[in-house]
């Protein structure tokens, strides 16, 4: 097997640590070597195996190489290299000459950047899907104020420019022979184990990251761990279903979604579960639409899953799935067992109530607790489809419409692309929506709509050990794995799952099966004809319940107040933009805004 080797100098920079993390992090085998001026040694070719590797070397190692014996230093590349990144390429006295002996002159040194700004514009041109996938031909921006440095090409080669900084190449592919070498200008290569400054996202990282993560899916293919199949899906908060809501014209939303090709599921506010009536519910069924519900809060007061009380937490986790059922039990419309938290709290208690209630994942905007104030999550975390830190219970990010790299960045990585909105953005019809969906079947032509419930359960990412042996890794506790190779294949399954006494029982196909624990993980391996598909459900050992928290008159007659004046704001001040902003403010004032 095709393995990764990173050579450095007499000691290992932290950069090259760096690259070691991440490679490992996506499955890759990797190993690390020591070189020096008489590079290659005999030690370092007895590394090999005698396969062809990968290599991944920075400028400043590779520099005193070149300088004591170019030639042993090209055969070396042609003859047992299949790929080659060289990185850290900033130096324009001491690269320059390097970078041109490398590629033949196709590139001819290094630039140090423009003046320091801080908005950078990053760019991965059309022409390198085989490279960049869903992220070809986006743009972004990352705020960074350190002006990168770039490449300079000759004109002369055949160079393929990968990505972009301020509309010059700064990480370009060059064929050597039967090698391909890869060069990045710039050597920050960021710690995906550090913890992320609260407020901040791996979009910080996609500089830095993207070129990283393109090379060792290239250089790897299906023994790099990567998702499967590509799906999205617009969540809508709050609304009733009635004719209308607010902006929300149901039949307009429809319409779009027919035009479109596209799946909507609405958040529906479980307080709500008796005021739909069974014409309207008729009516949406019978459209044969692509629509569905799921669960939003339970009576959606401020705060709701964001406090510290237990009991009160389960209580309310099961009293919203009573509700969805007795709601679906009148209108005929089923739900599915995923929750978005009202205004996008909840701690880390709420998570364990959900899981001690049965429900499939949680689908929001954020996904650190509020309580959780000296908790930080990860690169390493964020380049996984869902966050399981918190009872191994799955938290799956969604965005909003805004920035399609967002959601490219999703999909690259293995994660559906779940888009949030409200009534209010529809306030000038679907366009802008429809515009968004178009872009995103652009990204990924195979783009499907499937069920909130559907696409989870089937999120996975894998990769290839040997012609028998797939790795799987899971992350909803009901899980489907199909074969879809030609031939018979063993898979090795894993869930993260940080309490080794959860698990009770593992049920493949509703029959239980042998599982093991390990690293944190739950562990089983299955044999799955071609074509078959398997159902896999973690099984919890029962938990003690608290016992319940009834809440008063008072309590119930806020709730009736906030959801009449959340209605009438947004069914009639939203019409009124200068009305809705002084009542807001009052709202504020009065502290009945949930904020």
């Amino acid at each position: 097997m095709k393995h990764l080797v990173l050579a450095s100098g007499t000691s290992v920079m932290e950069d090259e640590r760096h690259f070691l993390k991440l490679a490992k992090w996506m499955g890759v085998q990797a190993t690390s070597a020591t070189i020096t001026r008489k590079f290659p040694t005999e030690t370092f070719l007895a590394s090999l195996g005698g396969e062809r590797c990968c290599l991944v070397i920075s400028a400043a190692a590779l520099t005193p190489a070149h300088q004591a014996s170019p030639q042993a230093v090209r055969r070396f590349l042609e003859e047992h290299c299949a790929t080659v990144l060289v990185f850290g390429c900033e130096d324009p006295v001491r690269h320059g000459g390097l970078l041109s002996w490398l590629t033949r002159g196709a590139v001819c040194g290094v630039s140090s950047g423009e003046p320091a700004h801080d908005r950078h514009l990053f760019e991965l041109p059309r022409g390198s899907r085989e490279l960049s996938r869903q992220l070809e031909g986006m743009s972004f921006r990352t705020g960074r104020t350190l002006s990168p440095p770039t490449l300079d090409p000759s004109g002369g080669g055949s160079p393929q420019t990968i990505m972009l900084a301020n509309g010059r190449p700064m990480f370009i592919r060059v064929a050597l022979g039967a090698c391909e070498i890869f060069l990045l200008a710039g050597s920050d290569v960021p710690d995906i184990e550090a913890p992320l400054r609260r407020g901040l996202g791996v979009e910080t990282y996609y500089d830095r990251l993207v070129p990283l993560l393109v090379f060792l899916r290239y250089s790897f293919g299906a023994m790099c761990w990567q998702g499967q199949a590509s799906t999205a899906r617009l969540i809508i908060d709050d609304p009733l279903l009635a004719d209308r809501y607010g902006f929300l014209d149901y039949r307009a939303l429809l319409s779009s979604m027919e035009r479109e090709a596209y799946g909507t599921s609405i958040a529906f506010i479980p307080w709500n579960y008796r005021r739909t009536s069974v014409r309207t519910a008729k009516s949406l069924v019978g459209r044969r639409s692509n629509l569905s519900l799921c669960i939003h809060g339970c009576d959606h007061t401020s705060r709701e899953f964001a406090g510290a009380d237990q009991a009160l937490l389960e209580g309310k986790a099961g009293l919203a799935i009573e509700r969805m059922e007795h709601h679906e039990a009148r209108t005929g419309l089923p739900f599915e067992r995923v929750m978005v938290f009202p205004q996008g709290k909840f701690s880390r208690k709420a998570i364990l109530a959900l899981r001690g209630a049965n429900y499939l994942a949680a689908v929001n905007s954020t996904c650190v607790p509020t309580d959780a104030d000296q908790t930080s999550l990860t690169i390493a975390e964020l380049l996984r489809p869902a966050i399981t830190r918190f009872h191994g219970f799955p938290i799956f990010p969604r965005r909003y419409p805004r920035r399609l790299i967002d959601l490219a960045f999703d999909m690259f990585v293995g994660r559906p692309a779940l888009l949030a909105e409200h009534h209010h953005d529809f306030r000038e019809g679907y366009d802008n929506l429809e515009e968004f969906v178009v872009g995103l079947r652009r990204l990924e032509p195979t783009l499907t709509w499937p069920t909130l419930s559907s696409q989870l359960m089937r999120t996975c990412i894998m990769r290839s050990v040997s012609h028998e042996l797939m790795e799987v890794q899971f992350f909803t506790r009901r899980f489907r794995l199909e074969n879809t190779n030609e031939n018979q294949r063993r898979f090795r399954l894993s869930k993260h799952e940080p309490d080794s006494s959860a698990v009770r029982a593992v049920l493949v196909n509703g029959i239980n099966a042998p599982f093991s624990y390990e690293d944190k993980s739950i562990q089983v391996e299955l044999e799955i004809d071609p074509g078959e598909a398997r159902d896999i459900e973690l099984v919890d050992h029962p938990r003690p319940r608290p016992i319940p928290r009834t809440r008063g008159a008072t309590y119930h007659a806020g709730v009736l107040v906030r959801r009449v004046l959340s209605e009438f704001r947004d069914n009639t001040l939203a019409r009124h933009p200068r009305v809705l902003r002084v009542a807001s403010r009052l709202a504020k004032g009065l502290g009945v805004t949930g904020e």
